[in-house]
Order: structure tokens, then C-alpha cells, then sequence
């Protein structure tokens, strides 16, 4: 599988803030790929999928990070970016749609980051009833 990038993360964001939430982040959009934003600001929140350009390696076992102790999870129990694929998956608040430029809040991805995909949330689809 290829993924083709559509968009930049542009937040200024070199390394992990102490808290992800607060930090407001721009995706840039080639500009091929604008007419699909055509409706996106009606969104309160989406899905953003975008891909870990710093990570190096991946580890079976990780130690959460709520984690009170040393205690390990496997990898796919957690939401560590040392996965084997370097794909991230955020929802986050929609800020504003202008142009090529998409606002969110709470993205946990450093400057530079390249993005793959955004999709609307939709709450009767992507919560558990």
C-alpha cells in the first residue's frame, strides 16, 4: 500500500508539549486536493491520519503513559508511536477551514508531519451505542 500525503502539519511543534490539547496546528493542503474541503467547516470535529516522520523502530511492549508504575502493555493496547507502521490517528476540534489551510486543535504531531487523510466525525457512526 502507498499512501500519497495531501497535507503538511505547520505548529512550530519540535517536541512533545506537555499537553497535546493546547496546541493548535495548520494543515496545509496541496492545492489539487482543496475542492475537498468543500463542506468541512460544518464539522465541529475529524478524524486526521497522518504519518509519524520522526519515529524510529517499533517496540512489542511499551509502558503506557497514564502508567503509575513500570508496567508494560503490548503495543497495539496503547497509544505509543512506536508502532510498526508509522501512522497516527487523531480526533480532533475543527478550528476554521480558509483556503488550503485547515485549523485544528489537539493534534499530536510535530511540525512538518505529513498528512494522509481527514474525515468528518460523525457521532452516530464513530460512537459505540
Amino acid at each position: 500500500m502507498k499512501l500519497r500525503q495531501i497535507a503538511t502539519v505547520v505548529n512550530g511543534v519540535a517536541d512533545t508539549p506537555k499537553d497535546w490539547h493546547k496546541v493548535t496546528s495548520r494543515l496545509v493542503f496541496e492545492e489539487q486536493y482543496v475542492e475537498g474541503l468543500y463542506g468541512l467547516a460544518e464539522s465541529g470535529r475529524i478524524w486526521v491520519i497522518f504519518g509519524f516522520h520522526k519515529r524510529r523502530g517499533w517496540k512489542s511492549r511499551v509502558r503506557p503513559r497514564a502508567a503509575k508504575d513500570e508496567s508494560t502493555v503490548g503495543i497495539f493496547a496503547s497509544r505509543s508511536v512506536q508502532r510498526p507502521n508509522k501512522v497516527g490517528l487523531t480526533l480532533v476540534r475543527l478550528v476554521g477551514v480558509r483556503g488550503n489551510i485547515v485549523t485544528v486543535e489537539g493534534l499530536d504531531a510535530f511540525d512538518g508531519s505529513p498528512v494522509f487523510d481527514i474525515k468528518p466525525f460523525e457521532k452516530d457512526y464513530d460512537q459505540s451505542r
